[in-house]
């Protein structure tokens, strides 16, 4: 009798837990924490939608930055748009929904010429800005379906340097827009890269300093490595794929953090991986201009948080010459990690917590994304929460007020 009021307690616990976890983050939105960081909510998910990833943009031309988000269980994104300076920590209320299957990642970038951003599903729509006159019926964004299999992070670029912007998706093909019929899926051509098992950032680059766009893409089942690109007259072939780290990462972060003028790398370690670099923040200085990267590695342990998922470089410190690092866990407080004197050296490196009011509650959460949404002239740190009720959230940068 004893294991089956056991076995009813457990079950009542996992039926009730849900519906109040959607409601958690009325208590905590909005407090601050002991340096002021505030954690603010634009739509909450409770019916676990899983809200899973974010691009920014004046879409409506108010000169506020709106939110565009995917939902991977929902199979929808929506558009919220920006209230404005005095609304922006409340919900934001305006939005517009697209329907279109499982989106994990999505992405923006003027894909037909026109000067409008335009929006990328990962299920292989893109959805073609009709302008901000018409910007909040859904049905008036022209769409074509260039592939019908998920293809993580799409990534809009100028790849073969004829400046129009193509699409790169799942870190191994790119699409080439076609200088007549850009809203013909059959005008657009597919050309293959190489391998990607399970690509977390796919960020165009000019590595080697050549002059065209190379690709770094952080493999988590496997390895960060880059594609370089072969130049104009061999773009459409495979390109060289050479590693860069061997760690099998979560999100990486690309900037130069040393004010050396040198781009770097910020490395957030997950829960999977290698050994070296699990559960830590990895550092990687470049020590050269150009031709194949190389660097100096730092390695830095969490002092909060159950593992590193999300990574950015912003300026924390009033410095503009030196970026500090700022990590998302996937569920806990945030973390920033910085240094002082020679940055080469690992023991002048220090990581604090960044703690925000229920932080606990938050339960997926995913990358950092940096924008000013509350038109300040800071950078504040965006992302989405997928289980605890969260939704798509924002935590507020106190840098103006401390000023």
């Amino acid at each position: 009798m004893k294991l089956r009021r056991c076995w009813l307690a457990t079950f009542l616990l996992a039926t009730i837990e849900p519906s109040f976890a959607a409601e958690t983050w009325k208590d905590f939105a909005g407090k601050p924490g002991p340096g002021g960081w505030r954690c603010h909510v634009i739509q909450p998910d409770p019916k676990d939608h899983g809200p899973d990833g974010i691009n920014f943009h004046d879409w409506d031309g108010d000169g506020d930055i709106d939110v565009f988000a995917n939902y991977e269980e929902g199979k929808y994104s929506r558009l919220y748009l920006n209230p404005g300076k005095e609304k922006a920590r409340g919900l934001w209320e305006d939005s517009i929904e697209f329907r279109h299957g499982p989106c994990e990642d999505s992405g923006i970038g003027d894909l037909d010429n026109d000067g409008d951003i335009d929006y990328v599903a990962n299920g292989g729509i893109i959805y073609f800005n009709p302008g901000p006159e018409t910007l909040h019926d859904a049905d008036t964004w022209p769409r074509i379906t260039l592939f019908r299999e998920e293809q993580r992070v799409p990534v809009v670029a100028d790849v073969d340097g004829d400046g129009l912007n193509d699409l790169i998706v799942g870190g191994r093909s790119w699409f080439k827009q076609p200088e007549t019929g850009k809203h013909g899926a059959e005008h657009w051509i597919r050309y293959e890269l190489g391998e990607a098992k399970w690509p977390m950032n796919c960020l165009p680059r000019d590595v080697d300093k050549d002059g065209d766009t190379d690709i770094v893409v952080a493999d988590r089942r496997k390895e960060i490595f880059w594609y370089a690109n072969p130049g104009k007259e061999r773009v459409t072939s495979k390109w060289p794929r050479k590693p860069l780290h061997p760690h099998g990462p979560m999100f990486v972060a690309m900037g130069d953090i040393d004010g050396d003028g040198r781009e770097d790398m910020a490395i957030a370690g997950g829960a999977e991986g290698k050994d070296p670099w699990k559960l830590k923040l990895t550092v990687l200085l470049r020590t050269n201009d150009s031709g194949d990267p190389t660097y100096h590695e730092i390695r830095i342990d969490q002092p909060c948080g159950n593992f590193p998922k999300g990574v950015g470089l912003l300026d924390l410190d009033g410095d503009p010459k030196t970026l500090e690092i700022v990590v998302l866990p996937k569920q806990g407080d945030l973390w920033t990690a910085s240094f002082s004197g020679d940055p080469k050296d690992a023991a002048n490196w220090k990581a604090a917590p960044l703690p925000t009011p229920g932080s606990e509650t938050r339960k997926k959460m995913d990358n950092v994304y940096l924008a000013d949404l509350d038109g300040d002239g800071d950078l504040d740190i965006t992302t989405t929460e997928e289980n605890g009720g969260w939704g798509v959230i924002w935590f507020e940068n106190p840098a103006e007020a401390r000023k």
